[in-house]
């Protein structure tokens, strides 16, 4: 009888913490009282920092060991960011949004930002411009694009950090310099030797590099056709030579880049050409922090921002 006892009871014991559970499961309101917290928290934290957030964005080539550096500025009362980048110095304003539609916070910035060209253009490893919320801290706000790729793909893509931009030593070095590099004639149509030290303590074997203007035809097919130059309005091609490569590449913000895209030919200018680069140097880009008279003072970083490459360009 005593056993017949012990059993009904921890059946019933059983049902009761089931409904329970079930209870808990039903009620979301612990769930939407988080997403909600959530949210207050993100959009004073975007406000609150004057000088922005930086995200670190990788391209994706596993020979890139680099991250490119995105300085977003949010205005939280007019749902605008802009954005300082190796694309523009703060001259795009697009919009965003933030909504609790999937128990979590969702980051959305708009069709025209310069995040959801990256993704269209795919050149860079965003996989949408969908981003959920995952954590909101006053140093550290974490997110994480939606899906992994296109519209049909399974949730959860790379989770990124935007840090706080305050008092960061690159940003200041980044920011100094006025000139803009394509009205440095000195630079242009002579022997340039490219230096490059990494963090790694992997050798670079200083090398001959030069720089050339696009014909006019180039320049026009740029600004009509070519994603990167018809959104990015600051940004300037040209030819950057080394060895046997001669790709094409962009002035922009303080930066020199370069692209891999299979939409146009031919390969050495658009795909096979800048994907020796960045085998070749381990990034796709080099911020400028100084133009001096005969030398350029480059350098470029990793996703926590730190500085694993720097060099000079130097008049031969």
């Amino acid at each position: 009888m005593k056993i017949i006892y012990h059993i009904t009871f921890l059946a019933v014991f059983v049902l009761m913490m089931s409904a329970c559970k079930k209870e808990v499961l039903l009620d979301g309101s612990k769930s939407i009282e988080r997403a909600n917290s959530l949210e207050k928290e993100l959009k004073t934290q975007l406000q609150s920092s004057k000088d922005g957030w930086i995200i670190y964005i990788k391209t994706l080539d596993v020979n890139v060991k680099t991250s490119a550096p995105f300085v977003l500025k949010f205005d939280t009362v007019a749902s605008k960011v802009t954005t300082k980048s190796m694309y523009g110095n703060e001259d795009r304003v697009s919009y965003f949004n933030i909504s609790a539609a999937t128990g979590a916070p969702l980051l959305t910035f708009s069709t025209g930002s310069i995040l959801s060209d990256i993704y269209e253009f795919g050149t860079m490893d965003i996989t949408d411009y969908f981003f959920k919320v995952l954590s909101v801290s006053k140093d550290v706000i974490e997110i994480q694009t939606y899906r992994k790729g296109t519209g049909s793909a399974s949730e959860g893509g790379v989770v990124y950090k935007m840090i706080r931009n305050e008092n960061i030593a690159w940003v200041k070095d980044w920011q100094q310099e006025t000139a803009k590099l394509i009205a440095q004639r000195q630079f242009f149509d002579v022997d340039l030797k490219l230096e490059l030290t990494y963090a790694s303590g992997e050798v670079f074997t200083p090398g001959t590099i030069a720089f050339f203007n696009q014909p006019a035809g180039n320049i026009a097919f740029f600004k009509a056709s070519y994603p990167t130059v018809m959104n990015n309005k600051q940004l300037d091609a040209i030819e950057f030579d080394y060895s046997v490569y001669f790709p094409v590449a962009f002035l922009g913000y303080n930066s020199i880049f370069w692209e891999v895209t299979t939409r146009f030919t031919p390969a050495e200018y658009f795909s096979s050409g800048p994907a020796a680069y960045q085998r070749l140097f381990k990034t796709n880009y080099f911020l400028i922090r100084k133009i001096n008279a005969r030398s350029i003072d480059i350098f470029a970083l990793d996703k926590e921002g730190k500085e694993i490459i720097t060099g000079k360009i130097s008049i031969i």
